[in-house]
Order: C-alpha cells, then sequence, then structure tokens
C-alpha cells in the first residue's frame, strides 16, 4: 500500500506526474512536510508500496522494464541499498510490502493469463542490506489491473486481493509459504481497482472502491468474519489504490480523487471503542497529484 505508519509519523508515497516517486511524512496526517522526490521512475499510473520495520521505511514500486523494485531508507529522505527482482510483474498492478516477524513479505501480481499472487521475502540487515528467501506463487488468480495488499498482526500475515470475479479475497499465513482461510467477502469492486488491509487495536481493517467510485472500509477481529461495514461519500478513481494504516490508535485511508487532477487525499480515524466500529474521519486533501 502507498500509506504506512512508523517512527510515530504517516508516510506517504506515489507517483508524481513526471512518473518520479515520491514520499511526504506527517506527524497528524494533516500537515505533510518533507516532501522528497526520488530519482527512481514507475512505470505509469502504478502507485507503490510502502512499508516500515526494523527501524527503515522501504519503497516498491514496478519499473518500466515490469521488474519489481525495492528500497529502503531510515528516514524517507536518503534512499540506498536498491534490489531489482528479475521476475515481472503485470504492468497496472501495484506491489505490497508487509513485515513480519522481523522479515520483509513482497508480493505482486505475476504475467500469465491467470496472473496467479507471487511473494517473496527478505532477512534484513541493520542497513536495510537485503538477502531474499525463495519466492512462492498462490494457486489464487487475481484480476491483470489490480495488485494484491498485505498487513501483518503480531503472528499472523494476511493477504487481501482482488478476484477475476470482481469480488475481494483474505487469506492468513503464519509462516507467509502456506495460505489458508480463504475469506471471500460479498462485496465486490472494479478490477482495476487495488484494496487495502491493515491490522491495529485488535483489529483487521479492510479497504476498497465500490463499483460506485465510492470508498469502502469493513473490520474483522480474524479475518474470517466481518462486521462493521462503513460506505464513505467520498469517491476514488477506479484505477486507484486504497491505502490503509494504523498507528497511536489511528487509522489512516488514503486515495486518489476524482478531480481533474487527481489530488491524494488522507482521512483520519481516531479509533475509541474496541469493538471495530470505524467513527467520523477528518478528510486533508493535498497538493500533490497522483498519476492516474
Amino acid at each position: 500500500m502507498p500509506i504506512a505508519y512508523g517512527k510515530d509519523q504517516i508516510f506517504l508515497a506515489w507517483q508524481g506526474t513526471n512518473e518520479h516517486l515520491y514520499v511526504a511524512s506527517s506527524t497528524d496526517g494533516n500537515a505533510f512536510d518533507n516532501k522528497h522526490q526520488l530519482a527512481e521512475q514507475s512505470l505509469r499510473s502504478t502507485r507503490p508500496a510502502i512499508a516500515y520495520g526494523k527501524g527503515l521505511l522501504f519503497l516498491a514500486w514496478i519499473d518500466h522494464e515490469d521488474h519489481v523494485n525495492i528500497i529502503s531508507s531510515p528516514d524517507g529522505l536518503y534512499w540506498s541499498n536498491k534490489r531489482t527482482l528479475p521476475e515481472t510483474s503485470e504492468r497496472k498492478c501495484p506491489p505490497a510490502l508487509a513485515f513480519l516477524h522481523d522479515r520483509l513479505y513482497l508480493a505482486w501480481t505475476g504475467r500469465g493469463h491467470k496472473n496467479h499472487i507471487d511473494i517473496t521475502s527478505f532477512t534484513v540487515a541493520d542497513d536495510g542490506e537485503l538477502a531474499e528467501f525463495g519466492k512462492i506463487t498462490l494457486d489464487e488468480e487475481s484480476t491483470d489491473e489490480a495488485g494484491p495488499t498485505m498487513t501483518a498482526t503480531d503472528d499472523d500475515l494476511y493477504l487481501s486481493w482482488l478476484g477475476r470475479d470482481g469480488h475481494v479475497n483474505v487469506v492468513k499465513s503464519h509462516n507467509g509459504k502456506t495460505f489458508q482461510n480463504k475469506c471471500t467477502l460479498h462485496e465486490r469492486s472494479h478490477h482495476t481497482s487495488t484494496p487495502g488491509i491493515v491490522y491495529g487495536n485488535g483489529y483487521l481493517y479492510l479497504s476498497w472502491i465500490g463499483t460506485d467510485d465510492k470508498l469502502n472500509m469493513i473490520t474483522s477481529a480474524d479475518g474470517t468474519t466481518w462486521s462493521n461495514k462503513t460506505m464513505l461519500e467520498e469517491k476514488s478513481t477506479s484505477t486507484g489504490v486504497t491505502g490503509v494504516t494504523f498507528g497511536n490508535g489511528t487509522l489512516y485511508l488514503d486515495w486518489s480523487g476524482t478531480d481533474r487532477k487527481h489530488h491524494i487525499n488522507v482521512m483520519t480515524f481516531k479509533i475509541e471503542g474496541t469493538d471495530g466500529t470505524i467513527p467520523k474521519g477528518q478528510l486533508v486533501t493535498l497538493e500533490d497529484e497522483a498519476e492516474k
């Protein structure tokens, strides 16, 4: 997902209209300062993924040759240890990152007529250097225009993706290799829309773009039974990503607006209850544009 929480800050990543990658940070979800343009460029209209773990930020994106790339930073300003995987991704599908058990996980939509989801993992040195484990390919099939999304609890890795039938799916894994307890939600999304998932305050928060372009969220304590569905009046581009992250008792949702310049929007939800209910959020629209 293009949003992450770490070091008491929210980090937001996007591709600008010049195809360069950008990262900005905020301490409150309202004012995003320390905006930084990376030298790297992403494939047009493909949002990057960002995650925090082991004191570092990790950014993943699809380049112009369809390869998956990862780079790390201690602060969102200085980036190094770039790694380009030999594998290629379906070019319209954003990658996904998550950190579990001191290991970084990367998922992407594979090429081929069934678009199976590929997942690999890395051990991370203190300086951000990555050592890769073997790749696995799930039997699950994905749409060829939306990417997967991942999050981790204290013990499990959760993966969500949009199936070829337009339904949102969720599975979990304890070891990052074997995934089980698949749940297919009744809700549907555009075949071009990437969902978001995050864990916080004892609950999983799943987000997606409805077929009417409206933003939706739902919660679960176990990844199988879902409730507290919330539909926002705000709309996203149908080719967008609904990124979610959680930190300091607060849920953050980001998306690209439907206005002419597709400005990035961030909504903040202060979670005070313990039943997974999603309260009314506070919206901020950034001046920066997302390439769509």
